[in-house]
Formats: C-alpha cells, sequence, structure tokens
C-alpha cells in the first residue's frame, strides 16, 4: 500500500509539472482520495485554464471546486463510521423505496412523417440549447451572422450536421432554426482543436466566433456538460445500504457463464460480509437473455433458438435471488422489445414468464430509478457505439483504457444518444426523452461488456461488464470483455466499486 501511495504520488507531480503546475501537499493528499486521481486533476486543470489562466499552483481549494463532496474529509470520516456500523445493517429489516420513472408507455407510435423528425429535433436543440445559456453569454440566432462585422465576435447555439479534416483545419457544419454556417477550428489551436475533435455528429454546443472576411472562425467552444453537484446533504436520512448493478447476463448463449452467474447467486444467498447482508436491490441494465438474431453469426453461439425458452431460464436464475431484495428489470438491445430508443418495458407475456418464480418490477430502456432518495439513470447504453467509433484513438481493442473518455464524452453531451441515424436506432418522438435534462447521482450504461466506475463533478459513471464470455462478434472487433462482474452502489455516500465473480 504505501508503495502505490509513493507511485501514485509521483504520478501526479509528473502530471502536474508536465502541464506547468505545483501540487500542494494538502492538494496531493486529497487527490489520493479520489476514485481516480489523474482523471481529477486532468479536470482541475482544465478548469483552472479556463477560469484562472494566472494560476500555477493547484491547492486543496481548486481540487474540491472541481471533485465535490465525494472526496470531502468530512465525507470520508463518515463513510469509515458508517462501514464500521454497517455490520449491523440487515436489508431484511428495511421496506424497499424505491419507484421507477419510465420514459416511454408500451403503446408509444410514431406515423414516420418528415414533420415528427423536425419536431424531434427541434425538441433536443432547444433543451440542450437552455442547458447552455445556463452558463454561458449571450447567443443570437446564426442567421444574424451574416450582419457581423469583419474582425467581430459573436456566438451561437448549433447542431453539428457535418465535420471535414481539412489541411489547416476542422471544419463544422452547423445549423439552428434559422440557418446554417461552416465553422474553421485552425489545427494552429492546439487546445481548441483537441475539443474540437471529441465533438459528435448531431451534437449541440456553444460556439464563439470571429469573422474574418467570409471565414468564421471559432474561438471558443461550450459543451452542454454538467455543473459540479455535490450530495452532501441529506446524509443521514439515507439509510447504508446497497443496490447491485448489472447487466449483460445473456441467458441462452452458449457464452453465457453460468458457473459465475451461480457464483454471484451463491453469495446473495450465503455471503456473510456486510455487503450483501446490506444489499437491497438488484437491477439488471439490459441483456438479460441473448435474444435471436442480434448479431452476425449468432445462430451458431445460442444454447436455444427459443426466446421465451432463453426466458424461463433467467427466470430460474432471477428466481435464486432472496426475496426480500427487490429486482428491477430494463432491457437491452438483445430483448424482444422494438430496438429504437426509448424502448418500452418487456411485453406482459414476457414478464409473466420471468416473473414466475419472484416479484420483478419492469422498466423500459433508459429509465429514472429513484431509490432511497438517489436518482440512478439507468440506460442499456446502444448510443456508446457511435462515441467509440467517433472519438479520435478509440477503438474497442482499447476501450479497457480509453472508458473515462468514453463515458465523460456521454455525461458532457448530455444526451444518451447524441449521434443520429447511425447504429443506434432513434424514436422521433415530439419530446424528446434522451436529453440528460437533471444530470442523476448516477447514470449506469451496460452493452459494450467492459466494467468500469468513474465521476465527473458529483455524478457516478458505471458500466457494470458483462457475464458472457468473448463472442465471434467481438472477438472480430478486438473487443475483450470483463467477465462476471457487478457493480456495488452503497447508497448513503454513492461509492461504486466492482466486484469480480470469476
Amino acid at each position: 500500500m504505501l508503495a502505490r501511495g509513493r507511485a501514485l504520488y509521483k504520478e501526479l507531480v509528473s502530471i502536474a509539472v508536465s502541464e506547468g503546475y505545483q501540487l500542494t501537499e494538502s492538494a496531493l493528499r486529497l487527490l489520493e482520495r479520489c476514485e481516480d486521481p489523474p482523471a481529477v486533476l486532468m479536470n482541475v486543470i482544465s478548469k483552472l485554464r479556463a477560469e484562472e489562466p494566472m494560476a500555477v499552483v493547484i491547492d486543496l481549494q481548486h481540487v474540491k471546486h472541481v471533485a465535490g463532496v465525494d472526496v470531502q474529509e468530512p465525507l470520508v470520516e463518515q463513510h469509515v463510521k458508517q462501514e464500521e456500523k454497517g455490520e449491523e445493517i440487515d436489508a431484511t429489516q428495511y421496506a424497499a423505496n424505491y419507484r421507477v420513472i419510465q420514459l416511454c408507455g408500451d403503446d408509444t407510435r410514431i406515423e414516420g412523417t418528415i414533420d415528427e423528425f423536425i419536431q424531434y429535433f427541434r425538441s433536443r436543440y432547444y433543451k440542450l440549447r437552455r442547458i447552455i445559456e445556463r452558463r454561458r453569454d449571450t447567443f443570437i440566432p446564426v442567421s444574424e451572422l451574416s450582419n457581423l462585422q469583419d474582425g467581430r465576435e459573436a456566438s451561437i447555439v448549433a447542431m453539428v450536421m457535418e465535420r471535414q479534416e481539412g489541411s489547416k483545419a476542422l471544419i463544422l457544419t452547423c445549423d439552428d432554426p434559422s440557418g446554417t454556417v461552416r465553422v474553421a477550428v485552425p489545427k494552429s489551436n492546439n487546445g481548441l482543436y483537441e475539443q474540437a475533435e471529441n465533438i459528435l455528429n448531431d451534437q449541440v454546443i456553444g460556439l464563439k466566433l470571429r469573422r474574418s472576411n467570409s471565414i468564421f472562425i471559432a474561438q471558443d467552444i461550450y459543451f452542454p456538460d454538467i455543473e459540479i453537484r455535490r450530495r452532501d446533504k441529506d446524509l443521514g436520512n439515507i439509510p447504508q445500504l446497497y443496490a447491485c448493478l448489472i447487466s449483460d447476463i445473456h441467458v441462452g448463449s452458449k457464452k453465457f457463464r453460468e458457473d459465475l452467474f451461480e457464483r454471484f447467486l451463491d453469495w446473495l444467498n450465503r455471503g456473510r460480509d456486510g455487503v450483501v447482508r446490506r444489499l437491497k436491490y438488484v437491477v439488471v441494465n439490459g441483456d438479460l437473455i441473448d435474444g435471436i438474431g442480434v448479431y452476425p453469426g449468432q445462430d451458431k453461439e445460442l444454447a436455444t433458438t427459443d426466446v421465451e425458452e432463453q426466458l424461463r431460464m433467467a427466470a430460474k436464475l432471477l428466481g435464486e435471488i432472496p426475496h426480500h431484495i427487490e429486482v428491477i428489470v430494463c432491457p437491452g438491445n438483445h430483448e424482444p422489445v422494438r430496438k429504437a430508443l426509448p424502448q418500452p418495458a418487456l411485453q406482459q407475456r414476457h414478464r409473466n414468464i420471468l416473473a414466475e418464480h419472484r416479484a420483478i418490477t419492469f422498466g423500459t430502456n433508459p429509465a429514472h430509478l429513484v431509490v432511497e432518495g438517489r436518482r440512478i439513470t439507468v440506460y442499456h447504453g446502444q448510443g456508446l457505439e457511435e462515441i467509440i467509433q467517433s472519438l479520435p484513438n478509440i477503438s474497442y481493442s482499447t476501450l479497457r483504457e480509453n472508458m473515462d473518455r468514453v463515458m465523460l464524452a456521454l455525461i458532457r453531451a448530455r444526451h444518451l444518444a447524441p449521434s443520429y441515424g447511425e447504429n443506434t436506432q432513434l424514436m422521433p418522438l415530439s419530446d424528446d426523452p434522451l436529453v440528460i435534462e437533471e444530470p442523476p447521482d448516477l447514470l449506469h450504461t451496460g452493452h459494450i461488456h467492459i466494467a468500469h466506475t468513474t465521476s465527473y463533478r458529483g455524478v457516478q459513471l458505471v458500466n457494470s461488464g458483462t457475464w458472457q464470455d468473448q463472442t465471434s462478434f467481438q472477438k472480430s472487433l478486438g473487443l475483450e470483455p470483463t467477465i462476471g462482474t457487478a457493480v456495488l452502489l452503497e447508497l448513503s455516500t454513492m461509492r461504486a466499486t466492482v466486484r469480480y465473480f470469476s
């Protein structure tokens, strides 16, 4: 432990020095308590460059400002006391306190008209515009840029329609309801160009522009992003219970690791540690079963091609979860429901099969859960595919090293599927339910089979991994899944940790 501490100390100092900063001792001690100290430090540096460009020393307050209450000393001490008292807590003595906010109904329908698509994109645009306007300067319509005098600046909020890589600049074609504009992001402006590389097609952003003859040159980029949030209020009123977050079980696949899942069930039933005695909720975030015809060559890897048989197999496994634990099941892209987001909950006849051996609550994808006062967004994560394919220097083969970048791109876009019309199908509803209008306490994703936890500005970001061995399709992508994992969430402190059953 001491050796690890010294190595981390050197790494943090090295990062700070390479970026032109010095770290105080108190800032170092606080960084060491963070879940991902290097990532938090880079966020601190990014914040300092934007808000205090003359600063060269990073102190305790700078770290607290970015990291939030998660790592403040009083809360750390409180968490230790809670862990010490945790042995006395018995989840069987607590009444469940949760509700599921569904994002669409079983009867949600569209006509597929042009007007529906126009209304959908306007809904997305105006929701995200309001978020950007809360924190930035005055924005003008794109149509008014033609009146801007040469050398003057103005700011707009626009949706990115297209990105084109030029020899000297990245060209963004953007529009708002009033018109279209092409914006140049010069490669000579390294910091701004790096930000622009992380922009996704169809993402809504703010841009500060300077007119140079007939060219509009980007001076700054405003992502919707989220404000720093604090979770120190009402801590004493939230019981020290756990929620277990899992996904991508894939029952019915020959690759399903039933042995590892049985080990997980055994822990739930006979575990003696303080965590399992405090566990009150299990959330299954999509792909409980493997389904049929989801990826090329899947039929060769199925144990059964009968979807209802897959559901019956899954029902027996879920029936082994102790009945004092509430089970919530939301669909993914492998379930027999509509593929376009938002996905409805499983249809009633499939719910009846799954609930044969125990009570289950069914949700949509995405869905918002309010569990013991904590707000958790459960989203299977189909929109992560476009992010992986769009961000520079990221591929399925490098996901383990780049999960922070992928998860942060999603939450900073304030939209669960920022890119439209690629792999992820979206329903053009009149009110876009995938905009993250109110940041949750935790965003739970799955789909890409890599277990990961991180924290960003007071929001916990979790991907819960998988219970399925690498498929032939994943092998062709170079994706190495994290197998046999569950994320354990302590609800009073929102501390999330990955537990391995492999």
